[in-house]
């Protein structure tokens, strides 16, 4: 499996993963040797292949690769709005100049990388993706 921290800016020192209810669970990247899906779990393993943590993907509201060694409320959270989610067509992006949009299938490969607000989805099948934006990492639903 190929591991999605490896195309995030090298300045992140922690990953730290947003729950739907709010709370926040927070990994050192020099830990992690890879992250991966198993069934609908999100897996952080280290270098041996040894699970660090687990967090069912459902439960996950965004992923943000951070440079700040503490807590959640100490990184800049910028408004960012991703809609339609379920898409069938185009993925709409408010809250961000232009930037480079990288789209992940669940098993950490990037299957389209775009410039701009928007990205055209129409040609991926039917899943779960996973949309980069700089920093932070949105999961959303193809129809």
């Amino acid at each position: 499996m190929v591991a999605l921290l490896f195309v995030m800016q090298a300045v992140a020192t922690n990953l730290v993963v947003e729950r739907q209810n709010g709370s926040t669970m927070q990994q050192n990247i020099a830990l992690i040797g890879k992250w991966v899906f198993v069934g609908e779990d999100l897996q952080l393993m280290d270098k041996e292949g040894n699970v660090l943590a687990t967090e069912p993907i459902n439960s996950v509201r965004k992923i943000i690769f951070s440079d700040q060694p503490t807590a959640i409320e100490n990184v800049k959270q910028e408004v960012i709005v991703v809609y339609p989610n379920p898409v069938q067509d185009v993925l709409y992006i408010n809250g961000i100049a232009d930037q480079t949009l990288r789209v992940y299938d669940m098993q950490g490969r990037m299957v389209q990388i775009t410039e701009g607000t928007q990205v055209t989805v129409s040609n991926l099948s039917k899943g779960t993706y996973l949309l980069q934006i700089g920093t932070q990492v949105v999961r959303f639903i193809k129809l």
